[in-house]
């Protein structure tokens, strides 16, 4: 097989030819992100991009109500894709045919996402069930492949499949009594994939694969918001005095880059494979909504700042800008907090060595970035009362993003957990790193770990 043909497939042949099958195999193996996750987020660009033009028209309450929603579920249905990887990988036949489905009804979702709901409500709820009714099928598949599914896999299916027929009966509704369906089949696939048996030992999660794919949707949106602010420096003068706001927006967009990225990513993931606890990963993995369609908020509020002037618009901009940003700081704290949660247990809690997660027990108080985040998420807050201009309230923002972003970069726990996350993930990779000081069984120090255990990654 060519390298071109493993990067499509996003798999490892070995050595007579045979894909890998199993979740141990895929986990001792390479699984980069194939060109086809690819192609499947970028077709998220185009409907997430088309949401927030809906949000920009009418920058209302009612509207964001309607946004906040149709966001979740499009995240959502992102989710269960990645997820599917994750858990069974992203070179099996049901994975590749399966995601190509999906491109259909999710390319149908962003054609309706703009529009009066009593237009495109039915088309959505129906284009939507069809992409949950297709994920349904790939997971009956790869569970009657390996043996059937487990009692976890079954109630996950029985509850996506409900999910599915509420969608689709919403397409006969209209109006609060559409929504409200809505919401509840979301919180159906929710409720089900909490309650789901989250220790299996059948399937092996990629533990770099995931938070890869996630970093990746982060960056789609950082360049939704780029996309965004050139819309709005396009209706401008080519002066450097009109262009100066979108250049500190740009820097402010540069900043929250380095803060997610200056991060230990993977650690969450790592640690779940080596506790045997999928809680926290769940955790982080949804933090992850909020902190998405906060920068998309943000992509309106900035090219709306931008492009339009007078108080009205000067007003919207600050409430727009401040309530992303405070809540972009916000989840970034709370990612932090999930990743120091297994690290700040007892010893024998947990299988963490004390040696490996004793700079983190040691600590007193919060770490100088959460506090960085959190006080630059009030100020921001602050801003929104403050009747400024667009130029003066951007270059403040890009000064607090910036003071936030020096500070996350100067904390000392940052460097533990680039370290920790270092030898985890030479475990993970079975490697030669310098493992000693864990053991993902027992938790005794000298003693070199024999491998992660395996759990269930978020099925969404």
């Amino acid at each position: 097989m060519t390298a071109q043909a493993r990067k499509l497939r996003g798999g490892e042949a070995d050595a007579v030819g045979k894909q890998v099958t199993t979740g141990k195999d895929r986990q001792a193996s390479e699984q980069p992100v194939s060109w086809l996750e690819l192609f499947f987020d970028l077709v998220f660009v185009t409907a997430f991009d088309r949401l927030a033009q809906r949000l920009l028209a009418h920058p209302d309450l009612p509207t964001f109500g309607v946004f906040a929603l149709m966001f979740t579920a499009l995240w959502w249905a992102w989710l269960g894709n990645t997820s599917f990887a994750a858990r069974y990988g992203n070179s099996c036949r049901t994975y590749r045919w399966g995601t190509l489905a999906q491109m259909l009804p999710l390319a149908a979702l962003a054609i309706s996402v703009r529009g009066d709901l009593n237009d495109v409500g039915a088309f959505f709820a129906l284009a939507y069930a069809a992409g949950r009714a297709i994920l349904v099928v790939m997971l009956l598949i790869d569970g009657r492949k390996d043996g059937g599914l487990s009692a976890g896999d079954r109630r996950v299916v029985l509850g996506f499949t409900l999910g599915a027929l509420l969608w689709a009966a919403s397409a006969w509704l209209g109006g609060a009594a559409q929504l409200l369906l809505w919401g509840l089949a979301l919180a159906l696939d929710v409720w089900c994939t909490l309650s789901a048996d989250r220790r299996s030992e059948r399937d092996l999660p990629h533990q770099i694969h995931f938070p890869e794919r996630v970093g990746l949707l982060f960056i789609v949106f950082l360049g939704a918001v780029v996309t965004e602010l050139i819309r709005g420096a396009a209706e401008q003068r080519l002066l450097i005095a009109d262009q100066l706001p979108t250049v500190l927006s740009l820097v402010s967009i540069a900043a929250l880059w380095r803060l997610y990225f200056d991060e230990a990513h993977t650690l969450p993931a790592l640690l779940a494979g080596l506790t045997g606890r999928a809680g926290t990963l769940l955790a982080w993995a949804y933090a992850h909504l909020p902190l998405s369609m906060a920068l998309s908020v943000l992509s309106v509020g900035f090219g709306l700042g931008i492009a339009e002037e007078g108080k009205e618009a000067d007003r919207e901009e600050r409430l727009l800008v401040g309530l992303s940003l405070a809540a972009i700081f916000g989840s970034l704290a709370l990612m932090r907090a999930l990743s120091l949660r297994p690290l700040e247990k007892p010893p024998g809690s947990v299988p963490v060595s004390a040696g490996l997660s004793a700079p983190v027990r040691q600590r007193r108080g919060p770490s100088s970035s959460t506090l960085a985040r959190l006080g630059g998420a009030a100020l921001v807050l602050a801003l929104i009362w403050v009747p400024i201009g667009t130029l003066l309230y951007q270059a403040s923002c890009t000064a607090i993003t910036l003071a936030v972003a020096y500070l996350s970069w100067r904390d000392p726990l940052r460097e533990q957990l680039g370290e920790i996350e270092e030898r985890l993930g030479a475990q993970a990779a079975g490697g030669d790193g310098d493992v000693h000081g864990v053991d993902s069984r027992s938790g005794t120090e000298d003693e070199k770990p024999k491998g992660t255990r395996p759990i269930e990654q978020p099925r969404s």
